[in-house]
């Protein structure tokens, strides 16, 4: 009896193992089981998702009909050329172009698929570089909408004997003979077995939450950051696809998340986002604070609309780090906290009660003693809030912009009472990751093909399609673009995804 038998999808033509379970994971087996193949989705967690259980979930495509309903003119040409100018010409064109030419037709699917959109959809993300064109899209419960529409439908596949899903299973390691990939071995309550597939595919995601693994491929300088990622994110793939000889990506590119604080109770690691994060961007919040280094020294305007500009003057900081600095009447006038997360429930209120009761913020009744608090050098922080206070006379007086070209000042910060919230720059992205082809084969360090191994999504590193750069968008949708693409290709034997058509039905050869 073959193996397709005995899993229950008699006459499936293909086996495939797929390891992971995020988008790039959960795109893969749909399109390959509702092609015919008979699927192994193999998840180490209890359940699905992966990153998307925290993410934003925010996706991008040209020429959707959201768009169209909006009287938004775009195409995946614009597109592509803007991935192209945020990412600074430094994305891998195969793999990035391949996707944006289908994501418009990714957020469509998921349109049909009864995806909740949030009802500013498609809009404008400033939370980094931003796009000309809206065309970025997000659910209503960020990452977790896309699972909602994507995990009934694994579902019916497992009823209907097409995906076996392995919850609980954690790989060990990749089987291979003769220098082919046949399958892998496997680890769960029931101990160790092997799964063997005509092909495996890697979708196991980052590495970010290791940080040994991490700051292999982290700028020196950098190598102190803070985990914002799940816990999970151990980099299993990319270690199992390296002891076969696959090579890596060596960019040394890191662009921080700005605002995350870190968790006094777990070192290293940041505060989780769906609980508190401090909003950077003056699109959400007019800064009404001063940002100041280790060293109590202002580094970048805080008004600055560029992310990419903040972010890049962050890692440059000492300790990657910096201090947001605010004072009583900031609690009393401002009308959005400085602290948010998704659900936005932090109000005016609850921020002011925080400031005198977490232990993510420090409060002062002078700024000597605020510096002394949080080790900083009291005579640059007195000369820095001096200095700022004059510069908001002087943008009163004249409409001058400050040495660091800030043009938005609320009013002076003199007390009372002071407060301060510490910010790290947080890693959540792996930049680096396994070196495939355009049909998402891994590649030796020589360039020859290991046989029978696929990998998509983070595993193969974002940099392929945001550069040295965030670029909105590109890290969800290339996952389940590609995973769509590479899932339909597994099924019908098409060796190339260039030439998979995603506008049609999958084709299923079993009818299965």
């Amino acid at each position: 009896m073959s193996l397709a038998e005995a899993s229950g999808v008699a006459g499936a033509s293909r086996v495939v193992v797929v390891v992971g379970t995020g988008g790039g994971g959960l795109a893969t087996a749909l399109e390959a089981s509702a092609g015919g193949a008979l699927v192994h989705l193999v998840e180490k967690q209890d359940e699905m998702g992966g990153m998307l259980h925290i993410a934003n979930g925010e996706f991008s495509g040209a020429g959707t009909r959201r768009q169209a309903a909006h009287g938004i003119e775009d195409s995946t040409e614009r597109h592509l050329g803007e991935v192209r100018r945020i990412s600074h010409d430094r994305i891998r064109e195969d793999l990035a172009g391949l996707s944006v030419t289908h994501q418009g037709e990714t957020v469509d699917w998921l349109d049909d698929l009864g995806f909740e959109f949030h009802p500013d959809c498609p809009g404008l993300i400033h939370g980094h570089e931003v796009y000309e064109v809206p065309r970025t899209y997000w659910g209503v419960e960020h990452g977790r909408s896309v699972l909602k529409v994507l995990l009934p439908l694994v579902q019916e596949q497992v009823d209907a004997g097409r995906i076996v899903l392995h919850l609980g299973t954690r790989m060990t390691q990749l089987v291979a003979q003769e220098g082919r990939v046949v399958g892998i071995e496997v680890e769960n309550s029931d101990g160790l077995q092997v799964l063997r597939g005509d092909t495996v595919v890697l979708a196991t995601g980052g590495y970010d939450a290791n940080v040994a693994l991490r700051n292999e491929f982290m700028p020196e300088h950098c190598a102190d950051v803070i985990v914002g990622c799940l816990d999970h994110a151990q980099g299993e793939g990319l270690l199992a696809a390296r002891e076969l000889g696959a090579d890596v990506t060596r960019d040394g590119i890191f662009l921080p998340v700005m605002g995350q604080i870190p968790d006094p109770a777990r070192p290293d690691h940041a505060v989780d986002y769906r609980v508190a994060f401090v909003e950077m961007a003056p699109a959400y919040r007019t800064p009404h604070e001063i940002w100041v280094n280790s060293e109590g020294r202002r580094f970048v305007a805080e008004d600055t609309r560029s992310p990419e500009i903040r972010e890049r003057q962050l890692i440059q900081q000492p300790g990657n780090l910096m201090h947001v600095v605010f004072d009583s009447r900031v609690l009393e006038t401002a009308p959005v906290s400085l602290i948010r997360n998704p659900s936005d429930d932090w109000t005016p209120q609850r921020f002011a009660q925080a400031c005198e009761t977490s232990p993510w913020i420090t409060a002062a009744d002078s700024p000597a003693e605020l510096a002394d608090a949080l080790g900083v050098p009291a005579d640059a922080l007195a000369q820095e809030i001096a200095g700022f206070n004059a510069d908001v006379a002087a943008w009163a007086d004249t409409g001058a912009a400050d040495q660091f070209g800030r043009t938005t000042f609320p009013g002076t910060l003199e007390g009372p009472r002071w407060y301060a919230i510490t910010t790290v720059a947080s890693s959540i992205l792996s930049r680096d990751g396994l070196v495939t082809d355009a049909d998402l084969r891994v590649l030796r360090a020589d360039g020859s093909v290991i046989e029978g191994l696929r990998a998509v999504g983070e595993v193969i590193g974002n940099n392929a399609f945001a550069g040295d750069n965030y670029v909105g968008g590109m890290s969800v949708t290339p996952a389940m673009t590609l995973g769509r693409l590479l899932g339909r290709s597994l099924a019908s034997g098409q060796p190339h995804l260039a030439d998979v058509d995603l506008t049609s039905a999958p084709s299923n050869p079993t009818g299965a």
